[in-house]
């Protein structure tokens, strides 16, 4: 299909371009500076006259916004170039689909929401469709996202605020997959999507799992009372409140929960797990096959595993088609020791243990072609003297015993600690 996208060089405009691309399909970017070389670009300003829609466009999706704009003159402006918009698709015969905001309401708080419900009304009635994404995360630290993202990497403190909001997050991928479901049907009409997951979640839970899963760093959770927030924006001024992220915030703060299970039902998409979204990769499978690896050298080594090691592993599953890990235990992964639970034939010819046998034999075969593994296995390290060996041995012999008697006595909890790992899932 042939897709004119406005605002595609922006954080979900870009995502969107390149997903579509992927699929075969021929994008136009009508942006005010020329886009990447893959894309035909359609020059378009929004408080410039609407492009003419290129001959055979099969839709026309609204992405351009003024983020910054407050004033009543700005809004009125964006929505003069959406009903312009609208009339260049009506033209040409292709579909509409406006991506609008969580806050779209006619009586919301910010000017920004105001003027998303108005340009809504007039979508609707030309029969095109509305997508509203809850709070957009993942892929580059673009938009509200990468506000928060900066904020969480400067300070030793994550605001809390209370009272609480709750946002729907929904990965800026997704998101994309889901427009391009949109565009790709012709069944939808007149419609508004509510996009974000089904489950609101604390808006400082949300930001407990960037500095976990995104800037991997401890940060110290701080209550921060809403009114004093208020305080600061009438102490700035708009205009620096605007500058310094405030209004960003404060869009949260009276954010309407949105009814979005159906929405992604009929679109067919199943939103990934923050968890696995906020990794660079989007979906963090393999830093789960990384923290698998670690697990199972370390038991067979008997020490920390090299990085190469680790990475290896990962490389071998992922070239048989295996992408997911089937350890995901925090007992496992803090005392690999553990292991010698599951390491014996009643559990690992089992159906369920069948899996990690496997995936033990592919770490026993990276660990003993390496180095590490040639100093633990054949023993290429220092000689000692007799005693010592004598000694060591006994040692040795002694905590085989202890752990062939401990391995018997913890059978019975042994398969309920693989099948949690199995039966693991993403709060």
């Amino acid at each position: 299909m042939k897709l004119v996208v406005t605002g595609a060089t922006g954080y979900i405009g870009q995502r969107l371009s390149a997903l579509a691309a992927a699929r075969g399909h021929e994008v136009i970017c009508a942006t005010r500076q020329p886009c990447p070389t893959p894309y035909a670009w359609l020059p378009y300003d929004l408080r410039g006259p609407a492009p003419e829609c290129p001959v055979g466009t099969q839709a026309l999706i609204h992405l351009a916004a003024d983020t910054a704009g407050t004033a009543h003159s700005g809004a009125d402006d964006e929505v003069r170039a959406a009903q312009a918009l609208l009339r260049c698709a009506e033209q040409g015969s292709a579909k509409f689909i406006f991506i609008s905001s969580q806050t779209a309401e006619a009586t919301a708080t910010g000017a920004y929401g105001r003027t998303k419900w108005r340009i809504e009304q007039h979508v609707l009635a030309a029969f095109g469709t509305v997508i509203r994404p809850g709070q957009v995360y993942g892929g580059p630290e673009r938009g509200l996202f990468g506000l928060l993202c900066r904020l969480v990497r400067r300070s030793p403190f994550i605001p809390i605020l209370m009272p609480a909001p709750c946002v729907q997050p929904i990965h800026v991928d997704d998101l994309a997959a889901a427009i391009l479901a949109v565009v790709e049907r012709d069944d939808i009409h007149a419609e508004i999507f509510n996009l974000g997951a089904a489950q609101p979640i604390a808006f400082g839970h949300f930001m407990v799992s960037i500095a976990t899963h995104r800037v991997r760093a401890a940060r110290l959770p701080i209550p921060v009372p809403v009114a004093l927030l208020r305080l600061m924006r009438r102490s700035v001024g708009l205009s620096l409140s605007t500058k310094l992220g405030l209004e960003r915030i404060f869009s949260l703060i009276h954010l309407p929960p949105m009814d979005s299970e159906r929405s992604l039902q009929k679109l067919g998409i199943q939103l990934r797990v923050l968890a696995h979204g906020l990794h660079r990769s989007g979906h963090g499978q393999r830093r789960g096959l990384l923290q698998e690896a670690a697990v199972l050298l370390h038991y067979l080594l008997k020490r920390p595993p090299q990085r190469s090691l680790v990475s290896r592993y990962a490389r071998a599953l992922e070239r048989a088609g295996k992408t997911r890990p089937v350890i995901h235990s925090r007992l496992l992964m803090g005392w690999p020791i553990l292991l010698t639970l599951l390491d014996n034939p009643g559990v690992l010819r089992k159906p369920d243990g069948q899996e990690l046998a496997w995936r033990l034999q592919v770490a026993l075969g990276i660990a003993e072609a390496s180095p590490q593994g040639a100093q633990v296995f054949l023993g290429v390290q220092q000689s000692r003297s007799p005693v010592a060996t004598l000694v060591a041995l006994g040692l040795s012999a002694v905590k085989a015993l202890a752990w062939k008697t401990v391995a018997l006595l913890g059978r019975p909890v042994a398969r309920r600690l693989l099948l949690g790992s199995e039966t693991h899932r993403e709060a």
